[in-house]
Order: structure tokens, then sequence, then C-alpha cells
């Protein structure tokens, strides 16, 4: 029993931590939706400077309805978790207004008892009733600490009436808590209303003008055609110098390795007259080797046959493949820390929110319409400063009608591309740094500040959202 009460103690204070972990954690949220909700009003009231209506205006008031959401789903939460924690307050409230009646009329029956034997005489005549000397004893302790265990009780039933009180009052205190966020949840959802009538009437504006916005459309997609051709070239020219690089490698590696493999070339084998002509002949030789030997000055004896050269081993030319960036070892450490960051990258600019998402995805506005997008746009403030994400050598600087200065950072076999700048800070062939000041964000004729910003691995386009830091 003792050890089931210990488990039930144990399990309350775990789901009171996890109370107080939870309700930090929605404070946190709530104040990082209040940040982004006045960063957004920040964004939109200098995009609605230049423009009543605009896709990037568009874009604010959508982001700005999601974080009201989640601001709303917040206090839902809070809600909830005050509501929770008064009922578990009231329900201890009860308990404890149960063991406090229990307190009462224990305390009752021993004032009761009390009086039996409050005086002197009622005391003796206590002891004396006694039948033997354990009884006695028993009954002297017994006496000895009834007044004891009497103030005992009645400390209890004070503690016991203060936690009650203090219980009540927490009561209270919650449930004014939760009326509090239930009249900000609501003046939070009527919020939420006012963006999506506004949103709506931006819609119904830039509907009308739909000839301007699929003329925007194809000179965007023209500039984006552009720039996705530029930074193709940029990768192949670069892998292109990579294989050379890695043919020239391969070639001198396989020539050292038919060298050490190469056959020893056989001596060539004399017959036995041919060394007489080389060695004069003893005074001891007979006279057959002597004619032997004018023989061989004739050329009578045959000449041994001249050996063949041998075949010359032929070095392969090594297939290569024409779509993989082939890396030294620094490049190669370079890539595999890149890789690594996966997950963990930072934005390139310090603050904003994506407005446009990667791959193929419905237009915004114009029904039907679907648009392509190769990396991830995304809106901030006018002049925001563009970080490198990553150490690595700018590969190339350019400026491309409709979406302003671009440039492409290589990392090893991965490629950073930061485009729709308004000016840049380094050049082609420069080593950056992580964190490192690349240039500042454009603005169009429309108000909207944003960069479009892509990672490329060899030729192939990668998300980028699946890289930067949620």
């Amino acid at each position: 029993m003792r050890y089931i009460s210990l488990i039930i103690c144990l399990l309350g204070v775990f789901v009171a931590w996890g109370q107080v972990d939870k309700k930090t954690q929605l404070e946190q949220q709530k104040k990082d939706n209040l940040a982004k909700i006045k960063e957004l009003n920040s964004i939109i009231s200098r995009t609605s400077k230049k423009k009543n209506v605009s896709i990037g205006k568009l874009n604010v008031l959508k982001e700005q309805i999601v974080v009201q959401k989640k601001q709303i789903n917040v206090l839902n939460e809070n809600q909830e978790l005050l509501a929770a924690e008064a009922s578990k307050l009231t329900h201890e409230s009860d308990v404890l207004a149960a063991k406090l009646e229990r307190l009462k009329k224990n305390y009752a029956l021993m004032l009761y008892e009390a009086q039996k034997v409050s005086t002197v005489s009622n005391k003796i005549s206590f002891l004396l009733l006694s039948q033997d000397l354990g009884e006695f004893t028993r009954r002297f302790d017994y006496l000895r600490h009834f007044t004891t265990n009497r103030k005992q009780q009645a400390h209890k039933i004070f503690e016991t009436r203060q936690d009650l009180m203090t219980k009540k009052q927490q009561v209270v205190f919650k449930k004014n808590e939760e009326k509090k966020v239930l009249v900000e949840k609501e003046k939070e959802k009527a919020t939420l209303e006012v963006l999506k009538t506004k949103e709506t009437k931006v819609v119904t504006v830039l509907t009308q003008q739909e000839k301007k916005l699929r003329t925007e459309l194809e000179r965007k997609k023209l500039a984006i055609r552009k720039l996705d051709n530029l930074i193709a070239g940029i990768v192949q020219r670069e892998i292109q110098k990579s294989m050379e690089r890695e043919r020239k490698l391969r070639m001198a590696a396989q020539a050292r390795k038919l060298e050490v493999n190469k056959p020893a070339l056989p001596k060539p084998k004399l017959e036995e007259g041919m060394v007489k002509k080389y060695e004069k002949p003893t005074a001891g030789e007979s006279k057959e080797e002597a004619k032997l030997e004018a023989r061989v000055e004739k050329k009578e004896v045959a000449k041994p046959k001249k050996e063949e050269a041998a075949p010359v081993a032929k070095v392969e030319e090594p297939a290569l493949n024409s779509n993989t960036y082939y890396m030294n070892a620094d490049e190669a450490r370079l890539a595999s820390s890149f890789a690594a960051l996966r997950g963990r990258m930072p934005f390139p600019v310090p603050s904003g929110f994506i407005s446009d998402h990667f791959g193929v995805h419905k237009h915004p506005v114009l029904k039907g319409v679907m648009v392509n997008n190769n990396g991830i746009d995304i809106q901030t403030s006018a002049g925001s400063p563009v970080h490198s994400v990553y150490d690595g050598v700018v590969a190339t600087v350019q400026n491309i009608p409709g979406i302003n200065m671009v440039v492409a950072i290589q990392h090893g076999e991965y490629f950073t591309v930061y485009s729709k700048l308004a000016n840049v800070s380094v050049s082609a062939g420069q080593k950056v740094k992580t964190g490192q000041r690349i240039g500042s964000v454009a603005s169009d004729e429309d108000g909207t500040s944003e960069i479009n910003f892509q990672v490329w691995k060899n030729t192939q386009h990668q998300n980028p959202e699946s890289w930067l830091r949620r």
C-alpha cells in the first residue's frame, strides 16, 4: 500500500512537471507568433506604400492568416490547460474539504473524551481502575500523550483549512486566467476575420487584372529560365573542369600501375659456337674447336634470331559521368560538412517568410495556371542583408533583367544560388565564410522585397526547405 501511494505521488509530480513544461512551451510559441505578426505588419505596411494591391501583399496576408491561426490554436491549448488545472484544483479542494470534516469530527470526539478525565480526580480514578500493571502503564501513556495528540490534531485542522483556502484561491485565479485567454482568443478570431476579408478583396482586385498578371508571369518565367540556364551552365562548366582533372589523375595512376606490372624482357640466348667468337681459344683446345671457331667467323653457323620488341600497353581513357562533379580531398570535406547541415542551415536573410515554395504548384490568383520554382522565395524587408549559408567559393556574379543581381556559391559538389539582390559585395573566385554578407535584398516596382534561394547538388535541384533550419 505504501508503494502504491508513492507511485501515485510520483505520477502526480510528473504530471505537474509536464503541465509546467507545456505551459512554458505555449508561452514561448505565443511570443514567437506575436513577434512574427509584428514583423509581417511591418512588411505589409512597406509593401502597401507603393501599391494597394500586389501578389506580394497577398502573400503577406496569407502568411498573416497562417500565423493568426497558430496564435488562436495556442490560445485554445492554453485555455484547455487552464481549465484542466482549475478542474484539478477543484478536485483537490473537495478532497481537502472532506479531510477537514473528518478531522473536525475526530477532534470533537477527542474533546468529548477529554472532558471525562479533565479533572485530577477523574485522571486518578482512570488510572486506579486498571486491572494490572500493564493496563496501568498503557493508561498512563494515554493520558500523557492525550494532550499532545489533541494539539497535533488541532494543528492538522488548521493546516488543512489553510490548504483548502489556498486551493480555492488558486481555482479562482485559474478561472480568471481562463476568462482572459477566452477574451484574447475572441479578439484574435476577430482579427483573423478581418485578415480573411482583406485577402478576399485583394484576390478580387487581382483577378480583375488577369491580363496584367499573365504578362508579369511570362516575364518572370523568362527571367527564371535565364537564371536556370545560367546556373546549369556554370555547374556544367565546373563539372567539365573536374572531369578533366579527374581524367588526368586516373590516366596517370593507370600508367604508373602498368609500369609497375610490366614484365622484364628475357636476355638473348647465344649458341655454343657463338660464344667461341668472343673468347680466345686456349692452348689446350683441340683442332676441331679451332675449326668450329673458323666456321663461326665465316658465318657458317646460324645466328640467333633477333628478339621481337614487347608490345607497349595502351592507357585506356577512363569513363566519367558528365553529371557528376569530381572533387579533390578539400572539396570532398567541404561537401561532406555542407551535407551534414541538412535541416540545420541558417536562413540567408535575418527575417521574413517563405512566400513561394519549391516545385510545381498553383498560381495564387490565376485559375488553372501552374508555376514552377526551382528554389524558394523569401519575402522580407527592403534592403535586408543577404548572407552566405556556408563556406564556399563564389562561382559567378551576374545581372539578369527581371531578377536583378545573382550570386552562385560553390560548396564542393553543392551550389547555393541567391537572386533578386539589389547589390553585391563579393566577386567571382572569392572565398566566403558562413554568415558573410554577400549583398542586400532588392524591391520590385510593387514594393515587394524578396530573394530567390536555390540549392543544387551537381545538376539536380534540391528543396531548400529541407535544408533550412525550422
